[in-house]
């Protein structure tokens, strides 16, 4: 058992660590656009199910001992590419799409060990529940081991290897790791005998019912098969959603994606165990915690609580509900060899459609996070009708008043409590514990209400937030809200960031605002003309108030990502047409669409950070060489780092040192119309440094030595010793929950 425990373990360990490390590789060749982490993802989930398929279709052909032997023979095929051969990216244009290319990549580069190692789980699970082991009966253990692996390989690779090692050195380690595997992989059919009713069977399907897992039984009815589809699905997209929530509406604090999709990985350690543990209280506890869950999804847009504490319950209830979800696939499991790898099979092909359903199709027909709520009904529709015994008319009366309570909880609420109060909040808990508690008691009555739910979220969300959007889009880049306030501005936020405001009222829409004040780093820049510059640069549209600053004979030209950003900001916002000179927004990734252009620039604008998102393509050592060869000699690179969580100050200063730059820093407090901002320039002319020093109130960056970071390149970066987690801290002290 320990042979292939040790098996599964590293296969799937080095499953996860792959899919992080050629996705990192990936990035600053395709621009680092979501598309490209969003293709990749769809691509692991992919051949992870056509591993599963594979296995599934040549376990039942072959039998357990002719598939070990061809399961041997596979081993060794990818050494042909990768990971015996170093693996070569070679990024030449292909007369392709997007994503298509990247596909096609994936494929030729690690696409066939990442198919071998697929199948490893059901593999070790088929040919432990074949062999004479006295664990044969029970080989779901193994899965729990899979998981295992997934999360040490999840938790070690932001936390141990990033931080320490090269894109380059992971994978000279990644190889060696598959090499082993390799070889356990040969001692372990040397070692692991299987049973010989099983090993002289001709026929797979034909198995003597004391041989591997309770015997051989009919294929699974339909609905079996559904529920592992619902399942598998209904895990995937509530830590995906979970994480989207986190991500765009709480905080976008580095890192905490790992939490979520730890958590998923835990539910299922946990429950697929040798020994299973999933406490019964959550199981009888599901009506209300769907309950509880679905009020989380609209209690951040209060914002009473403290981001830390919204974060907390929100992970605690993911936890919950994946434990309940979990528990219902392992109650659900197969009896015999031959169910069991179609139960992975409809388990994984679940998890695929959650995926593509989450990150690809909802963004695009929502602007709402509705994904959270269609978890949790695809969790309402795992549950039972509640067994306990109520006549007619009590049952009749349950149901009146669980609907009233849930109207009360969701609209009501909202209408009369216009700040934090904690016993306003213990009587929305137990309100709404109580309504999903009784709704639950018909299924039909809890899949209904959170179908309303989901069908009335926009609605909800103004009611919640208090605030009239003029428009909502969301996008696989995350959702822009742009709103005007009480002081007749208009705003554009994006997620939890400011992207950009401006005065409503014509006769002060001139004026620019916020981060790009004739007040910030950044106004004052362009103003004072240090840099004569003819030709200014600015990755990062926004709402485009940088392009206030153009003049007849200095024109501004955007970079952006996004093209729905350009839309919006020329729809809702002024800046751009009434822009003084020229200004060109070209779009696509900037590193792209620089190294396309034969302009050079006086003045290189980097605007292009916003919470955890930061593209590190845009800001290593690397990019910095083609930064210059868009600049004329005497040119300068600012960069934009107002950030809560992140410290680049450390990232740049390497930059400077190891590029020969100068480099300063500013810092402009609130003052009016500007908003505090913190700006970065780096230039290689001494001259026009000293000016910046002496007639801009520049400084120079000084760092202390114990905040030297490695330098970041195309083939290193880690964002892990620059978090800044003090915001978090601080909002959590400020708050006094029993003094309103």
């Amino acid at each position: 058992m320990a042979w292939l425990k040790t098996i599964t373990f590293l296969s799937a360990f080095l499953l996860f660590q792959i899919e992080l490390i050629i996705a990192k590789l990936f990035l600053p060749h395709y621009g680092g656009s979501y598309l490209v982490w969003g293709a990749c993802i769809v691509f692991f989930q992919a051949v992870l199910l056509s591993g599963y398929v594979f296995a599934h279709v040549f376990l039942r052909r072959l039998g357990v001992s002719a598939y070990l032997k061809l399961h041997l023979c596979l081993l060794f095929v990818p050494l042909v590419f990768f990971p015996l051969r170093v693996l070569h990216l070679s990024f030449d244009a292909y007369p392709l799409p997007l994503v298509l290319d990247i596909f096609a990549r994936l494929v030729l580069t690690i696409g066939p060990v990442f198919f071998i190692l697929s199948t490893m789980s059901l593999v070790t699970q088929g040919w432990l529940s074949a062999s004479r082991l006295k664990e044969a009966h029970n080989p779901y253990a193994l899965y729990a081991v899979s998981n295992l692996g997934s999360f040490a390989g999840l938790l070690s690779y932001p936390f141990v290897l990033e931080p320490y090692l090269s894109n380059t050195e992971q994978l000279q380690i990644w190889r060696g790791l598959y090499l082993l595997l390799v070889g356990l992989n040969l001692l372990s059919f040397k070692f692991v005998g299987l049973d010989s009713r099983v090993r002289g069977n001709d026929n797979p399907n034909v198995i003597p019912a004391n041989a591997g897992i309770q015997g051989y039984s009919k294929p699974p009815h339909n609905p079996l098969m559904w529920r592992w589809l619902c399942l598998g699905a209904a895990g995937v997209v509530l830590f995906l959603s979970v994480t989207n929530i986190i991500t765009y509406e709480v905080a976008p604090v580095p890192l905490l994606w790992v939490i979520p999709l730890a958590i998923y990985l835990l539910a299922f350690i946990l429950n697929f165990k040798q020994n299973p543990w999933c406490p019964s209280w959550i199981i009888r506890g599901a009506g209300p915690l769907l309950g509880v869950a679905a009020m989380m999804y609209f209690v951040p847009l209060k914002h009473f609580l403290p981001v830390i504490v919204v974060i907390a319950v929100l992970c605690a209830l993911l936890f919950l509900l994946c434990m309940f979800v979990q528990h219902q696939l392992i109650q659900s499991k197969p009896a015999s060899r031959e169910q069991m790898t179609l139960f992975y099979v409809m388990m994984s092909l679940g998890g695929f459609l959650g995926g593509v359903l989450t990150s690809w199709t909802i963004p695009l027909i929502s602007n709402t996070l509705i994904e959270y709520l269609v978890g949790l009904l695809l969790a309402a529709l795992m549950m039972g009708d509640s067994s306990l015994k109520k006549t007619g008319h009590l049952r009749e009366v349950t149901k009146v008043l669980s609907v009233l309570l849930t109207v009360g909880a969701f609209w009501g609420w909202p209408y009369f409590v216009k700040e934090y109060h904690l016993w306003s909040f213990a009587l929305l808990w137990v309100a709404v514990g109580v309504a999903f508690w009784g709704l639950a008691q018909s299924k039909k009555l809890l899949v209904g209400a959170f179908i309303l739910l989901i069908l009335a979220t926009s609605f909800l969300e103004s009611v919640w937030s208090h605030v009239h959007y003029l428009e909502k889009k969301r996008n696989y880049y995350g959702i822009y809200k742009i709103y005007d306030n009480a002081s007749g501005i208009r705003v554009l936020i994006h997620g939890t960031t400011l992207h950009g405001m401006q005065f409503v009222d014509e006769a002060k829409r001139r004026i620019p605002m916020g981060y790009y004040s004739p007040l910030s780093p950044i106004g004052s820049l362009l103003i004072s003309d240090i840099f004569q510059a003819k030709r200014v640069a600015v990755v990062g549209l926004g709402t485009g108030t940088l392009a206030l600053y153009a003049k007849p004979d200095c024109p501004i030209d955007y970079y952006e990502l996004d093209a729905d950003v350009m839309k919006l900001a020329y729809k809702y916002f002024w800046y751009l047409s009434n822009a003084p000179g020229e200004v060109n927004v070209i779009l696509g990734d900037a590193r792209i669409s620089l190294a396309a252009q034969d302009r050079l620039y006086d003045l290189l604008v980097i605007d292009a950070f916003s919470g955890d998102a930061i593209p590190t393509h845009l800001v290593n050592r690397d990019v910095m060489v083609e930064y210059r060869r868009k600049l004329n000699a005497r040119g300068a690179v600012v960069f934009h780092i107002t950030n809560r969580y992140l410290n680049l100050e450390p990232v740049l200063a390497r930059i400077a040192e190891s590029s020969g730059a100068y480099i300063a820093i500013k810092d402009v407090g609130d003052q009016g119309v500007n908003m505090r901002s913190i700006w970065c320039i780096l230039t290689w002319d001494q001259d026009r440094f000293l000016k910046l020093i002496t007639q801009e109130n520049w400084q120079p960056l000084d760092l202390d030595p114990k905040y030297r970071c490695r330098i970041w390149t195309d083939d290193y970066s880690t964002i892990l010793p620059i978090i800044n987690l003090n915001e978090l801290a601080v909002s959590l002290k400020a708050f006094k929950p029993l003094a309103r």
